[in-house]
Order: structure tokens, then C-alpha cells, then sequence
């Protein structure tokens, strides 16, 4: 039958998203106020552990431009190992430095006995975790209907917050490198609350590639919009 067709080509376009490699480096133009403030990265690469488990590296980089460093300055790196299959994190480093804010941090996840050390606290969970940079591939792995919602518990630092990010309709995305039809992914609280000093994350991804050609995220300061200028 048709149903049935349909089905399988979609369990299909699933199986090849979920199996992509992405060895890749993403540069991207950071803006605060729509001013160019800082350059950014985002790092991806597959490899397998010693038991054999697919494992998955993500490295986020923001580096302030020398002419506004003295204003506002940016040095922000951020290294996740994690869970290719499931994209639950083993080990996030931290090491952010914007303006008078310096943060310095490692978790580590034991998720058999499901439980997270954060500097020197020990903090139990029940749920299936995710890191919010993990989010941003995991979402590419995923056949983005409008008006589609997934449940998340994103861990940040110590907190652990359930989200649902929403699809959005598309929208048309100017970058430096072209323009894109994108869809829009947006994240809201569970609990109602809103998000505070950090933590919100708002993706664009192009139609044809689910490429992230856009991001916004909110940080201490304030937010920073990343607009897509290289693929590596």
C-alpha cells in the first residue's frame, strides 16, 4: 500500500540521518547587537572506543576579534565526548572567559549506575540526558516536520532542565555564504520558567542539508548569533 511505502522510505531517510559521519569544521561569524564581535567554530568528529562504541566529539570555539577585544573580550572553548548511538554525554569540558566571567569546569557521566560528576558535586538522574551542543547533530539526524515537538532533558553545569523544542516553519536565512531555506528549531521549558544568564539555544537548519547555518545562543552577557561562512 501506499501507507506502507511511505513508511519504509521514512525509516529509510532515518537509518542513513542516523549513520551520517560528520568529520567536519563549521566557521562561523558571531554578532552581538549586530555587531561582528568574534569568530566561531564548531568541531565534529566519529571515532570508536575501545569496547567498540561509536563515540562522538564535539569542540565549540568563540574567539573575540582583535579590534573589540579590549571592549568585550570573548575566549570561550567547550569539549564534549559523548554517545554517537544515543548522543548522551561522557566527559564535557569547559573553559569560558567572557568579559569579567570566567568559568572552568569537567563532568563526567557514568549513565549504567546514573549518576554525573560536576566538580565537586555528585548529582543522581533518572532520565536520558543530552548536552546542549549535542543537540545541535542530534537534530540532524531527525526528519524535521513543522509543528513536530521532542522532549529533551538537556544537562548544563549541574542543572538538568526538560525542554521541548518545537519545529518551525521554514524561513529564509541570509549568511555571508548565501542564502538558505531554513527550518527553525526553538526550545521551551518545561516547567513554564524562563531560561536565566544561559542555556537557550535557537538552531536554523537548511532545507536541502540540515546544515546549522544559523545559531543563536544565550549567554551570560547576553545572546550571540552565529551566521554560517565555511564549511571544512
Amino acid at each position: 500500500s501506499k501507507v506502507r511505502s511511505v513508511t519504509k522510505c521514512l525509516v529509510l531517510v532515518s537509518f542513513i540521518y542516523s549513520n551520517n559521519s560528520w568529520d567536519e569544521i563549521l566557521k562561523y561569524s558571531a554578532s552581538f547587537g549586530g555587531i561582528h564581535v568574534a569568530n566561531a567554530t564548531l568541531k565534529s568528529k566519529d571515532s570508536t572506543n575501545s569496547k567498540g562504541e561509536r563515540i562522538f566529539t564535539i569542540e565549540f570555539k568563540a574567539k573575540s576579534k582583535a579590534s573589540v577585544n579590549y571592549i568585550f573580550p570573548i575566549n570561550d572553548i567547550v569539549k564534549i565526548d559523548l554517545y554517537r548511538d544515543s548522543w548522551e554525554p561522557i566527559r564535557v569540558k569547559k573553559d569560558l572567559s567572557e568579559g569579567n566571567y570566567i568559568h572552568r569546569s569537567i563532568a563526567e557521566f557514568n549513565h549504567v549506575e546514573k549518576y554525573f560528576v560536576f566538580k565537586n558535586d555528585t548529582i543522581e538522574f533518572s532520565e536520558k540526558l543530552m548536552n546542549p551542543y549535542s543537540i545541535i547533530y542530534f537534530f540532524r539526524t531527525k526528519i524535521l516536520n513543522p509543528d513536530t515537538s521532542y522532549q529533551v532533558n538537556i544537562v548544563d553545569n549541574k542543572k538538568i532542565i526538560p525542554l521541548s523544542f518545537t519545529i518551525q516553519d521554514k524561513e529564509k536565512i541570509k549568511t555571508p555564504i548565501g542564502n538558505f531555506s531554513a527550518k527553525k528549531i526553538s526550545p521551551k521549558r518545561k516547567d513554564g520558567k524562563p531560561f536565566k544568564n544561559a542555556g537557550k539555544m535557537i538552531i536554523w537548519y537548511s532545507e536541502k542539508d540540515k546544515i546549522p547555518v544559523m545559531i543563536n545562543l544565550k549567554l551570560k552577557f547576553g545572546s550571540l548569533n552565529l551566521e554560517l561562512v565555511k564549511i571544512n
